[in-house]
């Protein structure tokens, strides 16, 4: 799925930033309807987004195939969010090309932590998971969310024992959460309070081999799942991460 938008347009666009004569990728949130059979029957890109452009990521959505989401057992229509990943290539009469690669689930995003000054000058790391609890409008709940899990390391080992800069790398963590834009998951016309497991890597400035050390022996984040045990979100089928441009 490809179309053509002004170059002013893509220009426009902060994530990332880029020189306007070079391709570049960036992705677009899209809010999704589904219904009992896990088809998609609704989509909205999500954002200030020049019409041309929400028209691709929307589209690309189109043919995407869920498991229906479920209250106690039995199929519902839900609404939900997944992430279309574009890329952007300059022509040469002042257009760019926008083209949906593919359909994503919806990640936990976080703007980055601060990096506590001492650990990053030590070379000190850590892979933390936390915990995000979801209130149904899709804030978080500061007071039930935490940690889940951290392992610290110092020059490509893990330390099994240290507790280094341990209570930093959390605090860092936590002030960045409350600042979560909500993404709010629906279940037959109603919004779910949700939990979600979101990892969060800090790797020592200029080493970049200890960061591929931290990063292959993390987990990937979970599923956002509904606090409800009655509910079960809608989930996207393996088959929708392939090539979205058909």
């Amino acid at each position: 799925m490809t179309r053509l938008l002004p170059a002013l347009f893509a220009l426009l666009f902060s994530l990332p930033a880029v020189a306007a004569d070079r391709p570049f990728e960036r992705p677009v949130v899209v809010r999704v309807d589904v219904d009992t059979s896990g088809s998609v029957v609704g989509a909205e890109a999500v954002g200030d987004l020049p019409e041309a452009l929400a028209a691709v990521a929307e589209s690309a959505t189109r043919d995407v195939e869920f498991e229906p989401a479920q209250v106690n057992g039995r199929a519902a229509p839900s609404r939900t969010h997944v992430v279309v990943q574009m890329r952007f290539e300059p022509g040469g009469d002042d257009s760019v090309s926008a083209k949906a690669l593919r359909v994503e689930p919806a990640k936990a995003v976080l703007h980055p932590p601060v990096y506590p000054a001492r650990a990053a000058e030590r070379g000190y790391g850590a892979h933390v998971v936390m915990r995000i609890e979801l209130n149904a409008d899709g804030s978080v709940a500061m007071d039930r969310s935490g940690l889940a899990g951290i392992s610290l390391w110092k020059g490509g080992r893990k330390l099994e024992d240290s507790q280094a800069y341990r209570d930093q790398y959390v605090a860092e963590v936590m002030k960045v959460m409350q600042h979560w834009k909500p993404l709010i998951e629906e279940v037959e016309g109603a919004p779910v309070a949700t939990s979600w497991h979101v990892p969060v890597t800090f790797c020592p400035p200029g080493r970049k081999s200890v960061c591929a050390k931290i990063k292959a022996d993390a987990p990937t984040a979970t599923g956002r799942i509904a606090k409800d045990d009655g509910i079960r979100l809608a989930s996207l089928k393996p088959a929708a991460a392939e090539n979205a441009d058909s």
